[in-house]
């Protein structure tokens, strides 16, 4: 969140993304901001990797499993909101854990549930940003 929304770099990310034609007449050599940004994320792809292959089993559809769960915090967090996306993450993430260890042969019962009572409360993600 600090990169983006307050250093130089996320200025004119947010620049270059929002307008890129305007961005590049201003100065901001935006292949070379989208190269970073590119590097940044596929850097933390990589330690999410290595820290989910050390917690959890490596199978064909390693990634596909969790892919779902992905998006729907993201979704629901906001879209657009770094955020957003974290404060859903950790109620989310605590929903699912109290639900799997209250009720265990409900399973994802309670995830799935929270996700249909945050959207329809707050249809734009939890911090109102779409």
């Amino acid at each position: 969140w600090y990169l983006v929304e307050r250093t130089p770099f996320g200025v004119k990310l947010r620049a270059s993304v929002d307008n890129a034609p305007m961005a590049a007449a201003l100065g901001v050599r935006t292949k070379s901001v989208y190269a970073a940004s590119f590097a940044i994320a596929v850097g933390l792809a990589a330690l999410g990797g290595i820290v989910g292959a050390e917690l959890l089993p490596i199978e064909p559809y390693y990634a596909l499993r969790y892919m779902v769960t992905f998006l729907v915090v993201v979704s629901v967090g906001g879209a657009g909101s770094i955020g957003g996306a974290l404060l859903a993450c950790l109620v989310l993430g605590a929903v699912d854990t109290t639900g799997r260890y209250l009720v265990p042969e409900y399973g994802e019962f309670f995830f799935y549930l929270a996700v249909i009572v945050i959207v329809c409360v707050f249809p734009r993600g939890l911090l109102g940003r779409a």
